[in-house]
């Protein structure tokens, strides 16, 4: 909304926000062939690479800000959109670890760097002084990436012999990032993930997720909430059978049994319940914008289907 003064008597009109720019390339291909009287098949595949680009936000720090509350109780923003960045970026700490030690702990400050944490201890998020001040707080918070995949891709292969068919369709994404937040953080009696099993308990235990305290500070939103998106899906698999030639029915022009199967397989690195996010939190100012957020939800099913096609 545009800025008004108070004693205008009404509230604030909406104005465009601002410019998204995409700029890429796509490309589709498609073969059709056949072998002999009784074999034919057909190969598909497309691609598409995109960089999206905020400008023109017309305000004095060209940002539009996230809402808050949204990964658990009064957390701040962690995404925005910004003059020249990508729409919805995420927007926190760089972390370089977990102090192992007392030494290390003592190591880290002589070199100047700064310390989040009041009473840091071993066990406790390296997190990065990104201005070298010596300090760690809102100045070093800066681009941990985004949910808009660079590249997306599909893929189908079929063929057809003497009444049998097969087709297999696939799908992909990456480039893109991941945010997780399954716990809130703010309350102890919140179920942590079986991720926790690897956190640190002593020296040497953990390099990523940090010991539990009673305290949430480790867990500012940090690198530690995101992880890569890539993923290929095998979203379809088909096979099936005319047996109308073998049933000898002139009334019959075709009697199809098959089987499918959909969200077959999921080949990815993403360690949540389904890589393909698309939803974005919507904050008290209905901003939808951001992608790429995972606060969990009922996963995808694989679903097994039978059929029967009849034409007479």
């Amino acid at each position: 909304m545009a800025p008004i003064l108070a004693t205008a008597g009404a509230g604030a009109p909406y104005i465009n926000g601002g410019g998204v720019k995409n700029t890429g390339v796509e490309l589709n291909l498609t073969w059709n062939d056949q072998i002999g009287k009784d074999f034919s098949y057909n190969i598909g595949i497309n691609g598409a690479y995109n960089k999206n680009k905020v400008g023109e936000i017309p305000n004095d720090d060209g940002i539009i800000h996230g809402s808050t509350n949204q990964l658990y109780d009064n957390t701040p923003e962690f995404y925005r959109a910004e003059n020249g960045k990508p729409i919805g970026y995420f927007y926190g700490f760089k972390t370089a670890g977990i102090f192992q030690n007392n030494q290390e702990i003592e190591d880290w400050i002589k070199a100047g760097n700064g310390v989040l944490q009041a009473d840091v201890q071993p066990g406790d998020v390296k997190f990065v002084d990104i201005n070298h001040d010596g300090r760690v707080n809102e100045l070093d918070k800066t681009d941990l990436g985004n949910g808009i995949p660079d590249f997306t891709m599909g893929f189908n292969l079929g063929f057809n012999w003497k009444g049998l068919d097969f087709s297999v369709v696939a799908n992909g994404a990456f480039g893109q990032q991941i945010v997780q937040s399954y716990r809130n953080h703010t309350s102890k009696q919140a179920n942590y993930t079986t991720a926790i099993l690897g956190r640190w308990t002593g020296e040497g235990t953990s390099n990523r997720i940090p010991r539990v305290t009673d305290q949430n500070l480790n867990w500012q939103f940090s690198d530690l909430y995101v992880q890569d998106g890539d993923y290929l899906r095998i979203s379809n698999i088909t096979l099936g059978y005319d047996f109308a030639k073998l049933l000898r029915c002139k009334a019959i022009s075709q009697c199809r049994i098959y089987a499918q199967v959909q969200n077959a397989f999921t080949f990815t690195k993403y360690d949540g319940m389904d890589p393909e996010i698309g939803y974005g939190p919507e904050g008290d100012n209905g901003q939808g914008w951001v992608s790429g957020v995972d606060l969990g939800y009922y996963p995808r099913p694989r679903t097994v289907l039978f059929g029967v096609n009849l034409k007479f």
